[in-house]
């Protein structure tokens, strides 16, 4: 990619904008696929409390909960179970 006219090997920010889906281009940060405007700074939480208070914040993944993830789950594994009982097998 040619940035300004010159050749440049750095590598280019993954990121995509929401209004017209064009990649940010702008030079991602050394180790990271985005530039600092878009996270590559971003270290993310250092201790153990930190990392805690992420998990617990954190609780929509995509369209759902993780209470709903954990739900769908436990039926998968009960539905499993189900399947080997009737089959007469033993997982």
């Amino acid at each position: 990619m040619h940035l300004f006219g010159s050749p440049t090997s750095a590598c280019r920010c993954k990121a995509r904008s929401k209004r017209s889906g064009e990649q940010c281009l702008k030079a991602a940060m050394r180790g990271k696929s985005v530039c600092r405007s878009h996270g590559g700074a971003s270290t993310g939480p250092r201790t153990a409390a930190g990392r805690v208070r992420c998990a617990q914040a954190k609780t929509v993944h995509g369209w759902e909960t993780r209470a709903l993830r954990e739900a769908r789950a436990a039926k998968l594994r009960e539905l499993r179970e189900l399947e080997h009982y009737i089959k007469g097998t033993v997982p």
